[in-house]
Order: structure tokens, then sequence, then C-alpha cells
């Protein structure tokens, strides 16, 4: 994986090469950096006016993928006539669509009986913050400061959700000091960008464009490697430092996806922060800008 402002000129090639551009990315650590609580995070106004001026552009297709649930996505970023993709991709909304996947309301009463569960058994924790996203439930222990009250989070997440898990009817993921409770559904953010491609873009956006996708996390490193080959992937962080305490595992359940720390190498080139995300997203418009004005009479 290479740094991609030292690699520029190349980018600046497959920009040039490609009509239209699908640009896809996530919110969380890549348009915002990480914060210690998910109510912390905000848009900057620098980067929601970069995203208006893109979206205006007809000849880039805009899509914010997120784990957070389309009310609140839309709420944060705050952009018209985009794709929202939310909740892992179980909760879609754009121009043309309006979908919440079927199976995932079914589990509906599932999710919210684990969230009052782990609210109740976990709420004595200093730090600790579980988040009903509707679709799907997430423990966030970023701001847990005791080893031991760590290992408590995830021994008493085993408990509640382990019936569950058994009868296939819900699925726990890891993430960057969180566990995601999701519905028993295939869809995740890499299967979502899958069908969007096959289903949704339009026509002009298939095989004259190119796709761009920027993501932090361990769902995004699972788009990176489903996207090998076909369009330009970008990792935000530093790869050295990706850590396994940031992807904590239950330890003697293999029900819980990721037991490990997460392969970054899969993308084509990394960005080290938001900041920097800000700036490719600046020099990728200002590119597009220029090819237009250079194919004008």
């Amino acid at each position: 994986m290479k740094y991609l402002f030292e690699n520029i000129q190349a980018v600046n090639e497959l920009l040039h090469a490609k009509k239209n551009v699908i640009l896809l990315t996530d919110f969380d650590g890549t348009l915002t950096p990480i914060r210690k609580h998910p109510d912390l995070a905000a848009l900057s106004e620098e980067i929601r006016q970069i995203l208006i001026n893109i979206s205006q552009d007809k000849a880039i297709f805009l899509g914010i993928i997120t784990g957070r649930s389309l009310k609140q996505i839309k709420k944060l970023v705050q952009v018209q006539d985009i794709l929202y993709v939310a909740n892992h991709g179980i909760e879609l909304e754009g121009p043309g669509i309006r979908s919440t996947c079927p199976e995932a309301k079914k589990a509906r009463s599932t999710l919210w009986h684990v969230y009052m569960k782990l609210f109740k058994s976990l709420r004595h924790i200093e730090g600790i913050y579980v988040e009903d996203k509707g679709l799907s439930v997430s423990l966030h222990y970023r701001t847990v400061k005791k080893r031991c009250d760590v290992e408590q989070v995830s021994r008493t997440l085993h408990g509640i959700t382990k019936p569950f898990l058994d009868r296939n009817m819900l699925f726990v993921h890891t993430g960057k000091m969180v566990y995601e409770i999701r519905p028993p559904v295939k869809w995740n953010k890499a299967s979502a960008i899958q069908w969007l491609l096959t289903h949704y873009f339009p026509s002009e956006f298939s095989e004259e464009a190119l796709l761009i996708y920027l993501g932090d996390d361990k769902a995004d490193i699972e788009v990176f490697d489903s996207l090998r080959g076909k369009g330009l992937t970008v990792f935000v962080g530093n790869p050295a430092n990706v850590s396994a305490a940031e992807y904590h595992h239950v330890a003697g359940d293999d029900s819980y996806r990721s037991p490990f720390t997460p392969d970054t190498s899969v993308a084509d080139y990394y960005v080290h922060s938001s900041d920097e995300v800000k700036e490719f997203l600046e020099h990728l418009y200002s590119q597009k800008q220029e090819i237009h004005n250079a194919v004008q009479p």
C-alpha cells in the first residue's frame, strides 16, 4: 500500500482516464476524526462545502457508506441529493431509491431486547455507551478506562447475545473499540456496494466511471478486499498503527466476527487522517474541474 500524496500523478492519470467518478466514503474516522463519544462527531463546514461542490458535479456520483443509522447520518452530513448507505447497508436512500432490508426489520424486537439487557447490565460501568440504532445496536467502550471493566463488557455481551447467536438470530461484529450487534442478514458495506454497482448506478457510471472508496475500519477493509482491481481504494490512518486492541474479541466464541487485526494492505493507497481526506477531496474536485474546462469549446 502506497502513500497517496507521493503517488498523486498516478491518481491523476486515473482521474483523467475515466469520464465519470463514483465516490463512496465512510464517515467516522474518514470524513471526521474518531471521537471519544459518537455524539461528539461533527462534519466540518469545510468538508460539507466540498461534498456539496462534488455533489453538484454531474460527472461525480457521491455516496456516504456508514454504520450509523440513516436518520443520524443525514442529520450529520446535511447534503441533499446524494446516496446514503446506512446501518452497514441495511438502509439505503438516494436519488431514485429508498429501501430497508425486510429481514432486518423482523429482528427489531430481538435487537431492542438485547439493547435493554445490555443497558441495564452495563450502566454501572463508567464510559460505556449502548447505542440503539433502530436496526442494529452498537456497544461502545472507547472511554472505558479500567481493563477489568472492558473484560466485564466482553463477558456480559457474550452472555446476553450467545442464545441469539446460537439460533442465528443475530450477528456480532467488531470495530474500533465497538461491538456491532446486527440482524442476521448478509448485508454489509461490501455487499451493498456490489449490489449498487449491479442494480443502481446510472449507465453512464458503469464502465465509464472510476470507483473511489475511502474508509478506516474493518468493515471498510472488507470493501477494499471486494474491490481489488476494480477501482481506487484509500485507507485512512497509519497502517503501522492499526492495533489489535482496537478490535477486541470475545475469546472462545467464533460467532463474533473479525477476531484479528485487520490487514490494511488490501487498499491501494493510504492517507494519514481526515485532514488529508479533505485535501484529497479538494484535489479530486479541482482535477475534475480542469478536465471539464479542457473540453469546453
